[in-house]
């Protein structure tokens, strides 16, 4: 019955959930006659300014794609001075196709994050310790220690803790 119910639950949540991920709000930051500059804050990648660059080149009706990973800012100047509503729309969704596209060749924000943590926090045990410490040798301790300590209760595990502390010490960097 708790399975049915959670079931439920999330078939109902999961398209909300996927929408929300994927909603792109793209703002138009400035219009003339025959230029345009559109910016969402999921184009501040190299990647994926590459990849809207690139993509609009190809489209006939814009003559120059400029694309810029700091600002999340795409400027297309077009052939012609004006566009159909149907034309907006079009430039609209391949920019936003473009940009989800290219969501799998990006490193996630949360693994950019857990990086600059671990390079602080080993920077610090580095600083506090004269350099004797870092988090590679911490962490091989600690393993090594339960790693030994556990052999007689569970020889499986603590072998396999035996084993990340070795490949950590022998990590060639």
């Amino acid at each position: 019955m708790i399975n049915t119910i959670l079931g439920i639950g999330a078939s109902l949540l999961a398209p909300k959930i996927m929408s929300g991920i994927q909603d792109q709000k793209v703002h138009v930051l400035h219009a003339v006659p025959g230029r345009v500059r559109l910016q969402c804050d999921r184009w501040k990648y190299e990647q994926t300014t590459n990849n809207l660059m690139h993509v609009f080149k190809s489209i006939p009706i814009v003559k120059e794609a400029h694309a810029s990973p700091i600002t999340g800012s795409l400027l297309l100047t077009f052939h012609s001075q004006t566009l159909t509503p149907e034309q907006f729309d079009h430039i609209v969704k391949s920019a936003v196709q473009t940009s989800i596209a290219t969501y799998p060749e990006l490193q996630s924000d949360l693994m950019n994050i857990l990086k600059n943590v671990v390079s602080t926090v080993n920077s610090t045990m580095k600083k506090q310790s004269a350099g004797k410490i870092d988090i590679d040798s911490l962490l091989s301790v600690i393993l090594i220690i339960n790693g030994v300590v556990r052999i007689p209760t569970n020889p499986a595990f603590s072998s396999s803790l035996l084993y990340w502390a070795y490949t950590i010490i022998t990590n060639k960097k």
